[in-house]
C-alpha cells in the first residue's frame, strides 16, 4: 500500500512535460511523429508498408514505438529508456509473432545505431544491426540480420511522416 501511495504522490507531483530527459534527447528528431515506409523494407522485400508511431511517454523518460506491417498482420511495440546502471539507451521490442528483442541504441553524429538480440524465436535472425537518420524530413535507415552466424547484406529503407496513419497493433 505504501508503494501505491508513493507512486500516486510522484505521479501527481511530476511535471506533465513531453520534453525528453537529456539522455534520450538524441531520439527527439524521430519522436512525436508517425512514420510510414515509402521505399525499401527491413526484410528485403518491397511488398509491405511499415507504419511506426514514435511517442514520448512517462514525462519524457520513455519512448514508445508502436508499429505494424500492412494491415496489422505483424505488429510490435518497443519501450526505450535510459539505463543508469549500464549508462546506455536500452529497449525491449515485443511482437505479435511471439518473439521479442532486447537492444541498445547508440547516438551517433547524424542519428542513431541499434544493436538488438532476438529472443524466443525458433528460426530466423539471432541479432540485427541497424541505423537511422533524419534527412530532408525523412527517416532513412538500413538494417542487416545475423542468421546462422552469418551477417546478411544491408537492406535500405526510407520513411516519411504520415500524421494520419495509425499502426494496427490489435
Amino acid at each position: 500500500m505504501r508503494f501505491l501511495i508513493a507512486a500516486l504522490i510522484l505521479l501527481v507531483s511530476a511535471p506533465a512535460s513531453a520534453e525528453p530527459i537529456k539522455e534520450l534527447a538524441p531520439l527527439a528528431p524521430f519522436t512525436g511523429k508517425t512514420w510510414r515506409t515509402i521505399d525499401g523494407s527491413v526484410d528485403g522485400s518491397d511488398n509491405f508498408v511499415d507504419t511506426s508511431k514514435w511517442e514520448w511517454i512517462l514525462h519524457g523518460r520513455v519512448v514508445r514505438i508502436t508499429h505494424s506491417i500492412g494491415d496489422g498482420s505483424y505488429a510490435g511495440e518497443s519501450l526505450i529508456h535510459w539505463d543508469d546502471v549500464q549508462g546506455k539507451i536500452i529497449y525491449r521490442y515485443v511482437t505479435t509473432a511471439g518473439f521479442y528483442t532486447d537492444g541498445v541504441i547508440t547516438p551517433v553524429e547524424n542519428g542513431i545505431e541499434v544493436h538488438e538480440f532476438v529472443r524466443g524465436s525458433k528460426s530466423g535472425p539471432t541479432e540485427t544491426l541497424s541505423a537511422y537518420r533524419i534527412e530532408d524530413g525523412r527517416m532513412h535507415g538500413w538494417s542487416k540480420l545475423l542468421i546462422g552466424g552469418v551477417w546478411g547484406e544491408a537492406n535500405e529503407f526510407v520513411y516519411e511522416e504520415a500524421p494520419d496513419a495509425v499502426p494496427n497493433i490489435n
